[in-house]
């Protein structure tokens, strides 16, 4: 493997950061990153990329319910007396043999058991994602999609206004050269939009060859084909 070639390398340390670089791939990625201060630095492009949406995305508290329910399975004797919640963390500042920590490792295994199975039933998921850089490699808008439940959800980074009576609108370009399809207009200064895209849509959404961001009147093009310059693309790229 040529790990010369600039587009590989691009590839390896996007895989990298993101975390879809696993096993012996991953493991000879970092080797070669302690080698070669180029591939050290693709992948510091990288991070400084997605960082920023990293940060962006939402915390996901874990159910209030969860201690209660860790604590009833990993001390059914307790189940009828009330437990606070200084009880459970009163009682490990306490215990002191090899005992505790096998309890601590059950209780940390129990947590994760249980986020795991109290999730919903499993659904069929088909994950894609675009990110739009400006000229300076910073995101712009964060695209994801899940083609399996039609849903596409739009974060605005660091995108704003694109000028009085202006609008940026989303096109998706069919890998069959055709017209650009609309996707809707894009949101500005951090906000977030999700909407359910139809099946037609979704379809020739799997095989498009990237998208698009055109400049627009205030309600988007009234041609249903990009009217302004265009001034973004991104590879839609499978999760």
């Amino acid at each position: 493997m040529n790990y010369q070639d600039p587009e590989l390398l691009e590839h390896l340390a996007a895989e990298y950061v993101l975390g879809t670089l696993r096993g012996q791939a991953r493991r000879r990625f970092e080797r070669l990153q302690m080698e070669s201060l180029t591939v050290r630095q693709a992948v510091w492009a990288w991070e400084q990329r997605l960082c920023p949406i990293a940060e962006a995305i939402d915390d996901e508290p874990p159910p209030a319910h969860l201690w209660h329910t860790i604590q009833q399975r990993t001390h059914p004797q307790d189940t009828d007396t009330a437990v606070t919640s200084r009880g459970l963390w009163h009682a490990l500042w306490l215990w002191r043999s090899w005992g505790a920590v096998a309890t601590v490792a059950a209780v940390i295994l129990s947590w994760v058991l249980l986020t795991t199975f109290q999730a919903q039933a499993p659904v069929n998921h088909e994950p894609y994602m675009a990110v739009f850089n400006d000229a300076q490699a910073q995101p712009l808008w964060v695209i994801s999609s899940d083609l399996a439940t039609g849903q596409l959800s739009i974060r605005a980074v660091n995108a704003e206004a694109a000028a009085v009576d202006k609008a940026f609108e989303l096109w998706m370009l069919p890998n069959d050269g055709s017209a650009p399809r609309s996707l809707g207009l894009l949101p500005i200064n951090g906000e977030k939009q999700s909407t359910t895209l139809a099946s037609p849509l979704l379809d020739r959404l799997r095989s498009a060859s990237g998208l698009a961001v055109s400049i627009e009147p205030a309600g988007g093009s009234p041609t249903n084909v990009p009217t302004g310059p265009v001034v973004y693309q991104a590879p839609l790229i499978a999760l």
